[in-house]
């Protein structure tokens, strides 16, 4: 690291990955010019003692009281704890390629964030259909310090696994036009397999549950700001979650499709009410 400071900043989380972890940390330790920071979320396998004790020069955040796991908001106590220009958000059970670091502070520039490609477009997918439980590499994003603090981060709203936190990042970033960077997949080495039961193991909702909530909130709240061109405060996203989670609990196991519908303006005539809704809906394939 040069005496200015890390040229990046890599973030990663654990609650119960401490065995992906010493796998991949060393990878990310060994990136030249990095800051790595772990974000132990209260996990039950006491990694930040572990950190502490073998990557002395790794920076360690210790969260309390987390018994669900919510990985956004442990991000964003780790990128705000983080120093260099550049915030790259990598899971524990990512290995990264040696270049790793030097590739990415050479590509991502003001205006431009990174992210792998898409699942299906991924090599080791390319030939099958993605099975579940597939390590997806959606969660490794990469852009500059000063956007990830504009966008106030991830919204940590989100619960569970599969409910959306990175794609609704991305969304956010498209949404005020910054250029996508796609990653090469060189630069992951490999990722741990590991099952579904692993990734729900401290999560209140099932998977289905939580991308369906994820689904509705994130459409919706894209939409709205699509329609009032700015993002919502923090009270708006709560309620509209909370609307969210009110449908998929409500729902019946019988129906073909769900809706969420929000009132988004409403304009008193001398006689008339107008009203402008927004709704999105969700109808399953058959």
């Amino acid at each position: 690291m040069s005496a200015e400071g890390p040229s990046l900043s890599i973030i990663t989380t654990c609650k119960g990955r401490l065995a992906h972890l010493k796998e991949s940390l060393p990878t990310m330790a060994a990136q030249p010019g990095a800051e790595v920071v772990v974000v132990d979320y209260d996990c039950p396998e006491a990694t930040a003692a572990y950190v502490r004790e073998h990557f002395p020069a790794v920076k360690v955040v210790k969260v309390e009281s987390r018994p669900q796991f919510n990985n956004w908001e442990a991000r964003n106590i780790g990128a705000a704890q983080a120093s260099a220009p550049l915030l790259v958000f990598v899971d524990a059970d990512t290995m990264l390629a040696g270049d790793f670091a030097l590739w990415l502070t050479g590509a991502i520039t003001p205006g431009t964030y990174g992210k792998m490609p898409n699942a299906l477009e991924l090599a080791v997918h390319r030939d099958e259909v993605l099975r579940g439980g597939a390590n997806r590499l959606e969660g490794l994003l990469a852009m500059p310090a000063a956007t990830f603090r504009e966008l106030e981060g991830y919204d940590d709203l989100l619960q569970g696994w599969g409910a959306g936190g990175d794609t609704d990042l991305v969304d956010r970033l498209d949404f005020h036009q910054h250029r996508k960077i796609v990653l090469p997949e060189a630069l992951v080495t490999r990722a741990i397999a590991h099952s579904d039961a692993e990734r729900v193991r401290f999560h209140r909702l099932s998977i289905s549950e939580s991308h369906l909530i994820g689904l509705l909130y994130r459409t919706s709240k894209l939409g709205m700001m699509k329609l009032f061109d700015r993002e919502l405060p923090r009270d708006d996203r709560k309620r509209l979650h909370d609307l969210a989670v009110e449908a998929v609990r409500r729902r019946s196991p019988s129906s073909a499709g769900l809706d969420l519908t929000v009132l988004s303006n409403a304009v008193q005539g001398s006689n008339y009410t107008v009203e402008q809704r927004l709704t999105t809906r969700v109808i399953w394939k058959i």
